[in-house]
């Protein structure tokens, strides 16, 4: 294992700002969903089809990614990517304001809305793609996994987010407002973050060499594991995804809880999403990866099959939460093994699964919306039981190892 230098551990803390912050921004702006829909006056399908404005200009950004790490470097491509993301947020949030307040007509505030949305989502993928290529950077120097700790910030950023903003609804914060001072805050968090994340290019220090341990597929062909891998890694993210785009939805609409408390739900599951990732390295090397995995799948059937049959608030906030834990470590697992499976390319794995996860997020709340308008915003969550079965089912792609690779 490699000596573990002062630098090497401040740009860990590093890293972890970024993941923190890149999870608070958009935590921000999901308890507002609800209020962005009555604004704006969209159906179930608009709605569903304005959230996946964010994953589209994630798709678009994601283009440009590669080129600006190898021009700019993973930190700064990271860090200064979170202060322009604090500020389209910001800009987006006073649009809503502004349509609230009548100062913009319906169509034209939903438009520009609409395009900062979409510009976020731009920006948020190469922000997202930076911190994790530094993290690959960090963990080299470690010579184990680390992985686990990073997506437990991005986790911890979403509770803060979340619960910032119900705070902010709670005292009637417009959300221009809240958008600016939390864009603010988190992105000179970012900036300050840079500072100490680690000098030069990609790939040119000898001390990165060093390997963290693998997560193997079982022995099939690349295409079949690959495929196998991205079924787990999408239904795993299925849950982030619904928890994000409709659980505050589902809280006020169909159950009738406030505003300020509709959220509750959504900052359950990224609390226990948390705290999954905070345990995940440990779970992994003590019962292996196909193990956690299919432990995940069962809480997040369970969980969720028991606040379907038996909605109610506390329920449906237990339901999330135990699918939250349960999802903790299924995308970083699946995207370790893809980017291990022999007979790929080194990275190709890895680039087809990431891409592949993104056109799922672009095209399920767009389906989902539509299936809301006809049935019902219950029907949102509905998906997440068998999400938790889909798990289950593809953990069979992993080979019974106890230690974890990036």
């Amino acid at each position: 294992m490699q000596q573990v230098t002062a630098q090497t551990r401040q740009a860990r803390a590093a890293v972890t700002a970024l993941f923190f912050t890149n999870g608070a921004l958009m935590a921000g702006m999901v308890p507002r969903y609800p209020a962005i829909k009555d604004v704006f006056e969209l159906s179930g399908s608009t709605y569903g089809l304005t959230v996946t404005l964010f994953p589209l200009g994630g798709m678009c950004g994601g283009a440009i990614t590669a080129w600006a790490i190898r021009k700019w470097g993973s930190a700064r491509v990271a860090a200064s990517g979170t202060a322009i993301l604090g500020v389209l947020f910001a800009l987006a949030g006073f649009l809503v304001s502004f349509s609230e307040a009548g100062w913009l007509g319906i169509g034209i505030g939903y438009a520009a809305f609409a395009a900062s949305f979409f510009a976020c989502g731009f920006c948020d993928a190469n922000v997202d793609v930076g911190q994790n290529a530094h993290g690959l950077r960090v963990q080299k120097r470690y010579g184990r996994s680390i992985i686990n700790s990073f997506h437990a910030a991005w986790s911890g950023g979403v509770v803060a987010g979340g619960l910032l903003a119900s705070v902010a609804i709670a005292v009637g914060l417009p959300i221009g407002w809240h958008m600016l001072l939390a864009g603010g805050l988190f992105a000179l968090l970012g900036q300050v973050a840079l500072r100490y994340t680690l000098p030069g290019p990609e790939g040119q220090n000898a001390e990165e060499e060093a390997n963290a341990a693998a997560v193997h597929t079982i022995r099939i062909s690349p295409i079949l594991a690959l495929a196998a891998l991205i079924f787990l890694s999408i239904a795993g993210a299925l849950v982030e995804d619904n928890a994000q785009a409709w659980a505050t939805l589902y809280m006020r609409d169909f159950l009738g809880i406030s505003a300020a408390l509709a959220g509750s739900a959504y900052v359950a599951a990224f609390a226990a999403q948390l705290i999954g990732r905070m345990v995940g390295d440990r779970m992994i090397d003590n019962w292996g990866p196909r193990t956690v995995i299919g432990l995940g799948g069962l809480l997040i059937t369970v969980g969720m099959f028991a606040s379907m049959l038996f909605p109610s608030a506390f329920t449906t906030v237990t339901g999330l939460a135990l699918a939250g834990f349960g999802s903790a470590t299924i995308v970083p697992i699946a995207m370790n093994a893809a980017d291990d499976i022999p007979g790929l390319r080194p990275g190709t794995g890895l680039a087809v699964l990431a891409w592949l996860m993104r056109v799922a997020f672009l095209a399920s709340p767009p389906l989902i919306g539509k299936i809301v308008d006809i049935f019902g915003v219950r029907v949102s969550l509905w998906a997440l039981p068998f999400a938790g079965l889909a798990v289950i089912a593809s953990s069979f792609v992993l080979a019974a190892q106890t230690k974890q690779r990036i």
